[in-house]
């Protein structure tokens, strides 16, 4: 059978076909022209991009339904404060089932270093929606809140909380802890359980149980905010005070608040070196450059201050994604992933490392973490400080009735070993850092200048009862043996504490003669290296006349501090010039001491001096030092007079070498360096002798 032909189209149905394709074709050319005319989606995903950069979303082409999301935005980044948005966009696609339509993916990352965790960015990706609006020919963007921050829903909010770095330790020289975060109770009023007209009152009650101004703690607790706790006292929780707990609590909002405070073991102990740390004053923050914020704790004065940055570690860092239970996300599964970096050399617009967390369930949970940033623990400072010595100094000078300092350094490494201020409850750290003239202690530094100009202990000198120098007479100190006035040997003289022979000298030595043998001897007018404020020396090389001469003998214009003094009598000792070390570790570049032939002390000049110390004690102005145990004791007395008020008082000065021990006692008022001092200093060897013998044990020699 014949195949069967299938019937033709007639010539009305191919004309119609025909003119279908050219419909269809035109209609499919026409939708090619329109999408190729239209601007790119990536242009409207940048300026969101830069919108979360500058957290301004108002001018940004949106739906309808938006709006209200791109006013809400810049108060929900708002707890993310100064941190800056560096945003990436990667992939912008239109989608190929509706034209109409179109995603941007982008990369966030935030900048964390204003908020405290520098070197840390959060970083997550979000994805945009773009819908073309036909008749604003142009894209635009179907806000949401997790456009802008990865897991966040409509009605959520950010919530950054600093979490603060445990701070580094402050060691003695054995490694011990000195200062350290202790139990502490804080006396304070509460305001938010009293009324306005209680505050006064209740102040003024709690001030008196503190001991503290009640007019300014008044005034303090008035300007407060009305759910202020107001402090007025730390005490610590270490049983060395009795705690007023019911008195307390029988005045209106009085609250004791157990907390914890970085304290060293005593209030006083060592505080000039050591520092204090806490919530600046408004003085303190204005006169910080910048360093200090108000409301911020941090190292105020001492070591403290000085390695602030060393001992503060870095604060941790929390950010929480807070949304409403049982609100969920637009894809109506779990919160996207956010991860965040926290390496110190993390780039903000690389991609996180830490801090990752997600969300599993059906919705978000309320309070689930955005990002965090674990805090680093600060450093631990080593000083040279030995506890046992320090202890020593503050009970020495505990009961002194007058400013007093004592510092103590070991000559055979320059090392710091106490340095302590009194009375009981001083907090001045007159030790390092007081200015006072030396008196005769200083006649060392001129006995040295004395050497240098060809001089020997044994040259004879001129010691008359008084000497004249430009209309100025000086006179020897009343009671001055008379025996050992006229011709005698330079090491009697300073045996014997002759102000005239070293007065005599000030046409023989110069200005800059007596600043060298002062910087030889470890006198540099330069900051001590590790400890800010400290204060050696001021000995001026523009001197002259009867101010010259003045210096001598250690009046004049002429300033040391007891920190100063014991570095001197340490050189003496150690036969080389001495700088004075209070921290050990981490390691300090200490600047280059002068080296013997370079201006520095040379052995051969520390033998003389110590050979002229050495009659100070055997039988000059301070025979009391012969009562220490163990090794002679060298020694030079100082007494330098001050007027105060139309009255004339003296300071005392005594420094004293015994064995590895170089020490330096300072009273602002006293009778003289011997009598005053001398008893004192013989207490403080004596006892000083079990902690550092200064000889060694006998199977040991």
């Amino acid at each position: 059978m014949a195949p069967t032909t299938p019937p033709q189209p007639t010539r009305s149905q191919v004309l119609r076909r025909a003119a279908t394709g050219v419909l269809l074709s035109g209609v499919l050319a026409l939708t090619a022209c329109q999408t190729d005319t239209r601007p790119d989606p990536r242009l409207t995903a940048e300026r969101l991009a830069t919108a979360i950069d500058t957290r301004e979303f108002s001018d940004l082409p949106l739906t309808d339904g938006s709006a209200p999301v791109a006013e809400e935005l810049p108060t929900v980044l708002e707890p993310l404060g100064e941190a800056r948005g560096h945003v990436t966009v990667n992939d912008v696609a239109v989608d190929r089932d509706d034209a109409n339509r179109a995603t941007a993916d982008l990369d966030v990352a935030w900048d964390l270093t204003e908020l405290g965790a520098e070197g840390s960015a959060w970083t997550y990706p979000t994805t945009a929606d773009l819908i073309w609006d036909e008749d604003a020919q142009a894209w635009e963007l179907d806000l949401r809140p997790d456009d802008v921050v990865a897991g966040l829903a409509p009605g959520g909010t950010l919530e950054v909380e600093t979490t603060v770095a445990d701070r580094g330790r402050i060691l003695d020289g054995a490694g011990d802890p000195l200062m350290m975060e202790r139990d502490v109770v804080r006396l304070g009023l509460d305001k938010s359980h009293i009324t306005p007209d209680e505050v006064e009152s209740s102040a003024r009650a709690l001030a008196a149980m503190a001991e503290i101004d009640p007019d300014a703690f008044a005034a303090r607790a008035a300007s407060a905010g009305e759910q202020a706790f107001v402090e007025a006292i730390t005490l610590r929780a270490d049983g060395s005070v009795n705690l007023p707990t019911s008195a307390v609590q029988q005045v209106p909002g009085g609250r004791l608040i157990e907390d914890t405070a970085v304290l060293a073991p005593t209030r006083a102990f060592a505080r000039g070196v050591l520092g204090t740390y806490g919530e600046p004053t408004a003085e303190q923050v204005e006169n910080s450059d910048g360093r200090l914020t108000a409301g911020q704790p941090a190292g105020l004065s001492g070591l403290q201050a000085t390695w602030d940055e060393y001992l503060v570690g870095t604060p941790g860092l929390d950010i929480t994604v807070q949304n409403p239970d049982g609100t969920a996300l637009p894809d109506g599964g779990s919160s996207p992933q956010t991860s965040g970096s926290a390496s110190p050399g993390a780039s903000p617009s690389a991609p996180g490392t830490s801090g990752e967390q997600t969300t599993d369930g059906d919705g978000p949970s309320s309070g689930s973490p955005g990002f965090t940033v674990d805090p680093v623990p600060g450093q631990d400072l080593t000083t040279t400080l030995d506890r046992r010595l320090q202890e020593l100094a503050e009970r020495t000078l505990a009961d002194s009735g007058v400013p007093s300092a004592l510092v103590a350094v070991r000559p055979s490494d320059g090392h710091v070993l106490a340095a302590a201020a009194g009375p009981e409850g001083m907090s001045t750290p007159i030790g390092t850092s007081g200015r006072y003239a030396p008196g005769s202690v200083f006649k060392v530094v001129t006995g040295l200048a004395m050497l240098r100009n060809g001089m020997t202990p044994e040259t004879a000198v001129q010691c008359p009862p008084t000497i004249n120098v430009g209309g100025m007479e000086i006179k020897n100190f009343d009671g001055y043996p008379a025996a050992s006035l006229g011709a005698i040997p330079l090491k009697e003289a300073m045996a014997q504490s002759c102000n005239t022979v070293f007065v005599g000298q000030w046409q023989d030595i110069s200005p800059e003669d007596e600043a060298a043998a002062g910087r030889a001897l470890g006198l540099t007018p330069e900051p001590v290296v590790g400890l800010n404020g400290a204060f050696l020396a001021s000995i001026p090389e523009d001197s002259e006349g009867t101010e010259h001469a003045a210096n001598l003998f250690g009046q004049g214009v002429v300033q040391a501090s007891p920190l100063g003094m014991a570095t001197m009598a340490a050189s003496v000792a150690a036969g080389h010039t001495v700088q004075p070390v209070v921290v050990s570790h981490p390691e300090i570049d200490l600047p280059t001491a002068a080296a013997p032939g370079d201006g520095g002390l040379t052995e051969e000049e520390a033998v003389q001096l110590r050979e002229m110390m050495t009659g100070t004690v055997t039988h000059g102005t301070v025979p009391i030092l012969q009562e220490v145990p163990g090794a002679p004791v060298l020694a030079k007395t100082g007494t330098a007079q001050f007027v105060s008020e139309g009255e004339t008082l003296a300071h005392t000065w005594l420094v004293a070498i015994h064995g590895d021990l170089a020490v330096a006692l300072f009273f602002n008022e006293g009778f003289g360096g011997a009598q005053t001092n001398g008893p004192v200093m013989r207490d403080f060897l004596t006892a000083a002798e079990e902690i550092f013998p200064s000889e060694p044990a006998p199977e040991s020699r």
